[in-house]
């Protein structure tokens, strides 16, 4: 799993992630690995010292005024900076096995669209204990303090793109909501670890993995494992929600494809789909549903299903009837007529 926290400055984020610490969690710390990989990254180090110049590094340390100076020029001189230090944070956590992270600026800085989390976790708290907080904590005015909030995206903003909330205003049980929070999580993954999806557009089948408010988290079945996010425009379908046409009745995809197991013996197609005939390719797909409908289902809807029997026999699935469960509220669709 991979869960970002989130949250602007003074809502908490750091006693959120001590309280995770209590539990044994170590939470993956974006600024603290930032200015660790700012030292010792030689390509960070170029890649600096090729936008800011030499004066940016003194020996081997980062000369912190100059690279403060620069980022202050403009936003295209921050997202210059983001653009050679966020990719090396990003494979450092991947690097690092741990699951959660922690990123003042997840959205702001577009670091959510470098990882597909599973889960982001918005941590609020109200305004006026926000900016106490943080004078009390650095000693500056109101006024400043008001000045480091408003660089930020609205707290709001935060939340609606999260799909937890942890309010931190002193008063409401942190330890409550973490437990709430991993049960959520626990549930989710029960219940969705074995739907399986087609996208239109993207070759091969995911597993669905999470799913947010406005996306999905999928990962591929083949050997690479890659996850992403999948969204209503990308035309997610489920393949416990396909079925295929016969002459009498519509027969859903499971079965269809428990005939082909049962058929081959649990092993990958011996039919060699890609090259055969189209009359090898039917006479083939007869044995395996003998009152396919023979105007309606074509030659490419028989080499898609083939296609998807391999991987998912590659894949160690073979349990059909089990997998493909109905998955009424996954898709994005479902999710964004209840919203």
């Amino acid at each position: 799993m991979r869960i970002a926290i989130t949250g602007g400055i003074g809502s908490g984020k750091s006693y959120v992630c001590r309280r995770l610490n209590a539990r044994g969690i170590t939470v993956y710390d974006c600024d603290d690995a930032a200015k660790r990989l700012m030292r010792s990254s030689m390509a960070i180090r170029e890649g600096l010292t090729k936008l800011v110049g030499p004066e940016v590094y003194h020996g081997n340390e980062l000369c912190k005024p100059v690279l403060a100076q620069f980022l202050l020029q403009s936003e295209a001189n921050k997202q210059a900076v983001n653009a050679v230090v966020h990719p090396a944070v990003a494979a450092d956590y991947l690097n690092s096995g741990l699951e959660w992270i922690e990123s003042a600026i997840l959205f702001d800085s577009g670091f959510d669209c470098r990882i597909a989390f599973d889960y982001v976790v918005c941590v609020t708290a109200p305004l006026e204990v926000r900016i106490s907080r943080v004078m009390a904590r650095d000693g500056i005015s109101r006024e400043k303090t008001l000045e480091w909030i408003n660089r930020q995206l609205p707290q709001e903003q935060v939340r609606s793109r999260s799909q937890f909330e942890i309010v931190n205003d002193g008063e409401k049980d942190i330890d409550k909501q973490l437990d709430y929070i991993f049960n959520q999580i626990k549930n989710n993954r029960t219940n969705m670890q074995q739907t399986i999806l087609s996208i239109a557009g993207k070759p091969g089948l995911y597993k669905l993995v999470s799913r947010g408010k406005m996306n999905l988290i999928v990962e591929a079945l083949d050997e690479t494992h890659k996850r992403m996010p999948a969204f209503a425009t990308d035309r997610v379908t489920s393949l416990a929600d396909i079925a295929m046409y016969t002459e009498s009745e519509d027969i859903p995809l499971m079965k269809v494809l428990a005939n082909i197991r049962d058929k081959e013996e649990g092993k990958e197609c011996s039919i060699n789909f890609k090259k055969c005939s189209s009359k090898e390719l039917r006479e083939y797909f007869g044995q395996v549903l003998p009152d396919f409908d023979r105007d309606r289902v074509h030659d490419s809807d028989i080499k898609k299903l083939f296609s998807w029997y391999n991987i998912l026999v590659k894949a160690g699935i073979t349990n059909f009837e089990e997998v493909m469960a109905p998955t009424e509220g996954n898709n994005v669709d479902d999710r964004k007529e209840q919203e």
